[in-house]
């Protein structure tokens, strides 16, 4: 019994949290339990059948219309290198400089290439989004989103499926959704901000921060130094002259004569 609270509680202690960008309330992500992949795969099954049925194309099909259109192919992939590699270039120069300035224009560039590179994919990922596959993974991810969120205590935000399905607050939902995406990859909730060009825009920050502190203290010296009221200066003392003896005055005595 003790064994099995202790690892309960190292279970808890070692989730993954985020917040709601609504309410602030901290929940957690929890690794899913075996039943739950097996629930989250039979919702995927469900949900691609159903979309056949339904007549959405799967994703063999879309591509062959893509490239009947010209939007997929070998020049689309062509294009999609030469994005990737001016990326991975405009990466290796951001790294090498050392400069402030030179750091900020270098990280410009990288997030600039990164976003056309992302525009570029977003040419096919965005069709092949409306796909039967596409739409069933989105479903088993949601499947697994309703069963690996928790409260602190380690108890399920949602009790069944089908109550994520209705949640009132879109926001968490979609929140919940994407950290659940995250995990799953293998990334960190703050990936973003630890791309090449992320760090460069933080350091050049942190750097331009500390400047001004510095700055801003100095003047507070000079400032201090200035309001400082003036010391008096001490007056140099001043011997007093000796006075002079004085001399005394009478009548001149007269002269004896001889007679």
């Amino acid at each position: 019994m003790a064994d099995k609270e202790n690892k309960e509680a190292l279970n808890l202690k070692g989730r993954r949290e985020f917040v709601d960008p609504i309410t602030n309330n901290t929940y957690y992500i929890a690794a899913p339990t075996a039943d739950d992949v097996r629930g989250a795969d039979w919702q995927y099954s469900k949900m691609y059948t159903k979309s056949l049925v339904e007549g959405i194309t799967t994703s063999a099909e879309m591509i062959d219309i893509l490239m009947r259109r010209g939007i997929a192919g070998p020049e689309f992939e062509q294009r999609q290198k030469e994005l990737t590699d001016e990326l991975s270039v405009k990466v290796g120069k951001l790294q090498s400089v050392d400069s402030l300035d030179d750091k900020q224009v270098s990280a410009i560039e990288v997030a600039a290439a990164r976003e056309e590179l992302f525009n570029w994919n977003q040419r096919l990922n965005g069709p092949m989004a409306n796909t039967c596959e596409q739409i069933a993974d989105d479903s088993r991810l949601e499947y697994l989103t309703s069963r690996m969120v928790q409260i602190k205590e380690g108890g399920k935000v949602w009790d069944e499926y089908s109550d994520f399905l209705v949640e009132k607050n879109q926001s968490f939902a979609m929140r919940a959704r994407f950290e659940i995406m995250l995990y799953l990859q293998g990334l960190d909730s703050d990936f973003l901000e630890k791309t090449p060009e992320a760090v460069a825009i933080k350091e050049i920050e942190e750097e331009i921060q500390t400047k001004a502190t510095k700055a801003l203290a100095e003047l507070e010296k000079i400032t201090a130094k200035k309001d400082e009221p003036e010391k008096e200066k001490p007056k140099p003392e001043t011997k007093s002259k000796p006075k002079a003896k004085a001399v005394k005055r009478g009548r001149p005595k007269k002269a004896v004569t001889s007679e």
